[in-house]
């Protein structure tokens, strides 16, 4: 136990067969009025933290696991209000959630579109096979553009143009070359052929990749001039 009165302190506990315990400070016990409001409710989080004093309490990482926050300890009066706040705004907040959504599917709906319009723009077919482009177009957005999936469509780091490159290319080496037969050809299994890239950039695999880059580049030139 720390000699110094530590509730005025905003610490990260540990909750131990032991007791709740400190990397600095040592052994806690548990200030008297307070409770712990479990974690889950981020905006019940929020107002308690806001309000003051108030630990954040986690459980000690295990042999290959992060450690997990359980949630707050904090005056029981702290997280009453909290929890008043909340019943008093629940409808004011649903509101705003129902709108952001509806914001994020309008925003994501124009960039899906502003996406497939790009490959699009970047295939550059000759008009007979503007069918293939909007399967194209479809099918890289489908891939690429997902939200969250960290693949190409959602990086910024490169132009909507460099990115619907990428997509484009990679759609077609999937869909209209052997690529993935003859990555299959190395005994790949069922390991993601995303992955395989890292895990296989040698030998065969390389040979395997400069000759789909070279088969798309073909497919790209037989319908831009046809």
């Amino acid at each position: 136990m720390v000699d110094d009165d530590p509730t005025g302190l905003h610490l990260e506990v540990y909750d131990t067969k032991s007791g709740l315990w400190h990397p600095e400070l040592g052994d806690l016990v548990q200030p008297d009025g307070w409770e712990l409001l479990p974690a889950g409710d981020a905006f019940l989080t929020r107002q308690v933290k806001a309000a003051g004093d108030h630990w954040v309490v986690f459980r000690p990482k295990g042999r290959g696991q992060h450690r997990r926050q359980l949630g707050v300890l904090a005056p029981v009066e702290a997280i009453a209000a909290a929890r008043e706040a909340a019943a008093a705004t629940a409808s004011r907040r649903e509101t705003q959630r129902e709108s952001s959504s509806r914001q994020r599917e309008r925003a994501e709906t124009a960039y899906r579109a502003e996406f497939e319009d790009a490959v699009r723009q970047w295939l550059a077919f000759a008009p007979k096979h503007q069918v293939l482009a909007d399967e194209i177009a479809r099918g890289a957005a489908d891939r690429a553009a997902v939200v969250g999936s960290g693949r190409v469509g959602r990086t910024k780091m490169l132009t909507l143009d460099e990115r619907a490159a990428l997509a484009a290319r990679a759609f077609i080496r999937h869909r209209h070359t052997d690529y993935e037969d003859r990555l299959f050809s190395l005994e790949l299994g069922e390991v993601d052929l995303e992955s395989a890239v890292g895990i296989y950039d040698v030998g065969d695999y390389r040979e395997i990749k400069r000759s789909a880059h070279r088969e798309v580049d073909a497919f790209l030139e037989h319908h831009r001039v046809q």
